[in-house]
């Protein structure tokens, strides 16, 4: 079977318009897995109904755009922004809730202009060639084992995953060797999976997926045990259909479930206090809640706090920090934590470098700005299959930029790294056998 590539789209296909309205009520029917009083007996919800159709004006930009990185993305942050439009009506929170949404809209869209649109390629001098390729990726795997075995020295803990945030920070490390682990984990890992599996190479692939699992004992994020099953998943999906539409429904597909199985428990099918009660719970709380639900979430409360509270003209990044100071801790999701009792909760590039950094009004210049950068990530993936691009970029989005200021998902979670490897990396074509 032949993997659609990015070359393959003619945007203009017709199911992509009821595909993306379906994606629009999914999500504010995830964040009512999320809010609980997103329901037709609440005062606000017919209005809310209405206003968020709005949203739907943004799927001719998706229909319009080829897939790239930034399309996958921008499918991700689209979601974001249409819960956190939708979770506006029904919170408890005091800010000016029409700046607010009105702010994420504009925002949202200044930011996949750039992102959806600016599909320049690299050179091509910066290409490896296919040889020098293996080889750089047989290295940087193995240079990845080394880099969590180091971690290892430093103290590791083989805890469930309820048990991993009261370990994590027992366990301190050089800031030099926290960037190494972040880069493996983040972008080293995922692109050698995603490369080995598309050139057969599965035995390659699995020692790839084997050690983002293995780092749960050093790193203690839960993220790292879903990380595996969420790449594989991932690349699945891409070969299974063309991008444009697998990109949906990667997400449609992990949403729909959660959505039952609320609903069930809710009209009392299912004893929520029962064996199946809690699997299905578990599920939905980690799925709809925390993967879909914390980014609007953070959304929200930063909209909220900052209203209240100083901004931070992106003195979280650590240069700005040195030089003008900051009223704030490092992490800004200790400040939430603080506020809101809801655990750190770090926010994306439209909640840190936009509501955080410059407030509702001047947010959307802060994410054209935003965009541009993350247009890079076209440039240096654009020769490559769609497959790889995501599987690789699994990580980065839906862990780093949904969850993290821009500025560290760079540097800290490996996004310019991933580039990195996307940029040297030649045309991919399948190899037979394996490894």
């Amino acid at each position: 079977m032949k993997a659609p590539s990015q070359s393959d789209m003619s945007g203009g296909d017709a199911w992509q318009i009821p595909l993306l309205i379906v994606l629009v009520v999914m999500t504010c029917l995830s964040m009512t897995v999320v809010l609980r009083n997103s329901t037709p007996g609440h005062p606000n919800f017919w209005h809310a109904v209405a206003l968020t159709i709005v949203l739907c004006a943004f799927v001719p930009l998706f229909v319009k755009a080829r897939f790239s990185f930034g399309y996958f993305a921008g499918i991700s942050f689209y979601s974001m922004i249409i819960g956190f439009f939708w979770a506006s009506y029904f919170t408890p929170e005091t800010y000016d809730h029409v700046v607010a949404r009105w702010s994420a809209v504009a925002s949202l869209l200044l930011f996949l202009l750039p992102a959806l649109f600016q599909t320049r390629p690299l050179p091509r001098w910066l290409m490896l060639s296919p040889q020098a390729m293996r080889r750089v990726m047989l290295v940087l795997l193995a240079l990845s084992a080394g880099v969590l075995a180091l971690g290892a020295t430093y103290g590791f803990a083989l805890v469930g995953l309820s048990q991993s945030e009261q370990f994590r920070s027992a366990f301190p490390r050089p800031a030099v060797l926290n960037y190494l682990i972040g880069w493996s984990i983040g972008a080293v890992l995922p692109f050698a999976f995603a490369y080995f599996a598309w050139h057969r190479r599965y035995a390659l692939a699995f020692v790839a997926l084997l050690l983002i699992w293995c780092s749960y004992p050093v790193m203690l994020n839960k993220s790292v045990v879903f990380g595996g099953v969420w790449l594989l998943y991932l690349f699945v999906l891409f070969r299974l259909f063309e991008p444009k539409r697998a990109t949906v429904y990667s997400l449609l597909i992990l949403m729909l479930p959660g959505i039952v199985f609320y609903n069930l428990i809710e009209a009392d099918w299912i004893a929520p206090e029962g064996a199946l009660g809690h699997a299905l719970r578990f599920f939905y709380g980690n799925v709809n809640i925390r993967l879909f639900g914390y980014p609007t979430l953070a959304m929200n409360y930063y909209s909220d706090f900052f209203a209240h509270h100083p901004l931070t003209h992106f003195c979280q990044i650590g240069i700005i920090r040195a030089v003008y100071g900051c009223p704030y801790p490092f992490q800004l999701g200790a400040s939430m934590a603080e506020a809101y009792h809801m655990g750190s909760m770090n926010g994306s590039l439209f909640a840190t470098e936009g509501i955080a950094s410059v407030g509702p009004i001047w947010a959307p210049v802060s994410a054209l700005v935003c965009g541009l950068i993350v247009s890079f990530g076209n440039s240096a993936a654009s020769r490559l299959p769609a497959p790889v691009v995501v599987t690789s970029a699994g990580f980065a989005v839906q862990q780093a930029l949904l969850n993290a200021p821009l500025s560290v998902c760079l540097l800290s979670n490996g996004l310019l790294v991933l580039w990195l490897l996307w940029a040297i990396s030649p045309p991919m074509e399948r190899e037979e056998g394996g490894t």
